[in-house]
């Protein structure tokens, strides 16, 4: 017998029992989970799914692989012609660490600040260097991993880089098209959750009223836009007002997202950090980002996400510069619970559509973390003059925050 067919037949013999064990697995046309998404889907031939196929084009996700046919083809779980709202139950809820189950009795610190510990390694490397001197020993350093290189002063709004803010979320709706509206702005903290304002609960205009969809990852919301990034769409199990929320009122708005899936933390996908402290300590400014409208005069969203830096105002200053706002819905004027920010000048704001995007601080220790110090929340004429904007002050909320999104850790 020559060596080719001996090889042959081998091949032949193990393909045989590689079907015959794939058998045990989900046949074509049988319903399945697709893991990435948490979708309900079905086992179909790879090459006939285009999703599938797309998915790990755009982001190198490799598809849920159900068996092989009779033909050695391979079936994946195909989420064709279903819906990312169309999700199973999560039966796994694990909320541990992502680098370890080690827990230290003596550390004090909130679980918040111990999470932020551990996104932070995500984004750390060690650089190593020799001393200039006779018979050196080899040191190493902690050098953050991106590209933020800062933000300057700017008169409105400028295109953030791809990237740069990868906590980003934006918050959509069911449209009558069959796509999705983008009408608020949210901070991704756990590979779960995703922090916005209270007041993106609902959107009238919408086809459905409730948000249905985060997207992460994205620069250019405008899916017609090739702009590098490789977003993902991940649908929304609950939406959880903050307790102490009452619409119309503008006080308490803080609200948390449930994902349906766990998300996969990449160099584009991470979360950002909560500020723990009830002061902004040395900070003088804070960086906003969102989709919103550029001015309050245009009808029109930005498709690019913007970043502009405010200034953090005296509380006392801006309850007089705001005093014709004073209504039923704010009648306590600003608490402390809340933050004012923005330019006195004008031409700087946050503005509609940025409702519960972040605005932020660059960690001290690492420039590709950020911390989250408020949720945009309300204002008045976006970028005129003595009109600064109302953010909800996040280190308030923290109990709160921590008991949904780590219970028990």
């Amino acid at each position: 017998m020559t060596d080719q067919r001996q090889h042959k037949m081998l091949r032949n013999f193990f393909l045989f029992l590689f079907l015959l064990t794939s058998a045990r697995g989900q046949r074509e046309g049988e319903s399945c989970v697709e893991e990435y998404t948490n979708t309900i889907g079905r086992c179909t031939v790879i090459d006939a799914c285009q999703s599938a196929r797309q998915d790990f084009h755009t982001s190198r996700i490799r598809p849920t692989f159900c068996s092989y046919n009779a033909f050695g083809d391979r079936i994946v779980c195909c989420r064709d012609g279903s819906s990312i709202l169309n999700s199973a139950a999560t039966q796994d809820r694990d909320e541990r660490p992502i680098w370890g189950n080690a827990v230290d009795i003596n550390d004090r610190r909130r679980i918040s600040e111990k999470k932020c510990e551990e996104y932070t390694r995500s984004v750390v490397k060690k650089v190593g260097y020799i001393p200039l001197i006779p018979n050196p020993e080899s040191f190493s350093v902690s050098e953050a991993k991106c590209d933020y290189t800062g933000i300057e002063l700017i008169v409105g709004g400028k295109n953030a880089k791809l990237g740069e803010f990868p906590h980003m979320a934006a918050i959509g709706w069911a449209d009558y098209n069959g796509g999705h509206k983008f009408s608020c702005g949210g901070s991704l903290i756990s590979p779960l959750y995703v922090l916005t304002a209270a007041h993106c609960s609902q959107d009238r205009t919408a086809q459905i009223p409730e948000p249905v969809v985060v997207r992460l990852g994205d620069q250019n919301i405008d899916n017609r836009v090739a702009d590098g990034a490789k977003p993902i769409d991940v649908a929304i199990r609950r939406f959880i007002q903050h307790p102490d929320y009452a619409s119309p009122k503008v006080y308490d708005d803080i609200a948390l997202i449930e994902l349906v899936a766990n998300v996969r933390f990449s160099s584009a996908i991470r979360p950002a950090c909560l500020w723990n402290r009830p002061d902004l300590g040395a900070h003088r400014t804070v960086i906003a980002t969102g989709w919103g409208k550029l001015n309050s005069r245009s009808r029109d969203t930005a498709k690019e996400l913007q970043k502009v830096s405010l200034p953090l105002l005296d509380v006392a200053f801006c309850n007089e510069t705001l005093k014709s706002l004073i209504s039923r819905n704010w009648r306590q004027g600003f608490v402390d619970s809340q933050i004012c920010a923005g330019d006195l000048k004008g031409g700087k704001d946050t503005c509609q559509g940025d409702s519960g995007a972040p605005i932020q601080v660059v960690s001290t220790d690492n420039s590709c973390i950020f911390h989250i110090v408020g949720i945009t929340s309300f204002g008045k004429n976006c970028g005129d003059a003595d009109r600064p904007a109302v953010y909800t002050r996040v280190s308030s909320y923290l109990d709160w925050i921590e008991g949904i999104v780590w219970p028990g850790q």
